[in-house]
């Protein structure tokens, strides 16, 4: 149920930090969490932020969601984004907005997937028919809805519309429908010449790493199609399996052991041979604690690395 309602646990937590962080990463806690809930203390858990992506918003713009005027988008605030790692959405906003772009924050709740992944599927069915309520009146003005993480993207494309029946699953279809990853909807928006963006040299080759999800869904190649687009840059797909975390799965003690034996197959030899100007791009928050953890590596999200080097930007 903690690990379920991570949301919750983020909306109390994520106010009190940097304290909140220190103490779970205390000796005792780790200990505590591992004996109570199974969670393998040689695990870093992630860092909360005190300043969340909303709040970000909403002292930028005066707004808790969308901003006035008309608008193309939206980004879906996922709980990881959202609490963890509010940078991300950040970029991805800044990143559109640089492409002419105009978008908007959604008033959506969690996807469901913490709450899918652990059975939990009444409460994830509620929080489906709460975010049908919120997005699809966006969808109906014919707005597209950006996700930063692929597997809150396919609890919204794949598990909201199963998970719902009659007119609410239509609605849940029409804003599947509208859902795009972040990497999907720029490179389509600078396809069409609708959000063209301009970059500066970066690193000479990224290793860009999928997740499950958003193989499953065929959405890696429009990712490799827009980090492409950094000059002089040669892009390797690694094609490398499951990184091995599966959202909470590596988190806990009786998987501790056989989630880094997958990431060994071919991620991490990949992440320690690679040179030291290489950079390591993942879409999943699980990918990256991945290599994190286990390698000292770290990876990008793809909209911080093309934030970093968007021309004229600084």
């Amino acid at each position: 149920r903690m690990l379920g309602n991570i949301q919750q646990l983020s909306r109390w937590s994520s106010p009190l930090a940097p304290f909140s962080n220190w103490m779970l990463s205390s000796a005792p806690v780790r200990w505590l969490n591992e004996r109570m809930f199974g969670i393998d203390a040689r695990r870093q858990l992630p860092q909360w932020r005190k300043q969340t992506l909303s709040q970000w918003w909403t002292r930028r713009t005066g707004s808790s969601f969308s901003s006035a005027g008309p608008q193309n988008a939206v980004l879906f605030k996922d709980t990881f984004t959202n609490y963890f790692e509010p940078e991300i959405g950040i970029a991805a906003i800044e990143l559109c907005e640089a492409a002419g772009i105009r978008i908007g924050l959604a008033p959506n709740h969690c996807c469901g997937r913490p709450l899918i992944s652990q059975g939990m599927l009444k409460q994830a069915r509620e929080y489906a028919r709460k975010n049908v309520q919120s997005l699809f009146p966006l969808v109906q003005k014919g707005l597209k809805i950006v996700v930063c993480e692929p597997s809150c993207l396919s609890a919204l494309v794949e598990d909201a519309p199963a998970l719902l029946r009659g007119e609410e699953q239509e609605k849940a279809k029409a804003i599947a429908e509208a859902c795009l990853l972040f990497e999907e909807f720029m490179e389509v928006a600078s396809r069409s010449g609708n959000g063209d963006l301009s970059f500066v040299s970066g690193p000479p080759e990224i290793l860009l790493h999928g997740h499950c999800h958003q193989k499953a869904m065929g959405r890696v190649a429009p990712a490799k199609a827009l980090l492409s687009r950094i000059p002089d840059c040669r892009v390797v797909d690694l094609d490398a399996g499951c990184c091995g975390m599966a959202g909470s799965f590596g988190y806990m003690k009786a998987h501790y052991n056989v989630s880094c034996q997958i990431a060994e197959r071919q991620l991490l030899p990949a992440v320690r041979e690679k040179d030291s100007e290489t950079v390591v791009v993942a879409s999943g928050t699980s990918c990256r604690h991945q290599v994190r953890d286990l390698s000292g590596e770290s990876a990008l999200h793809p909209a911080l690395l093309l934030r970093s080097l968007l021309r004229g930007q600084g």
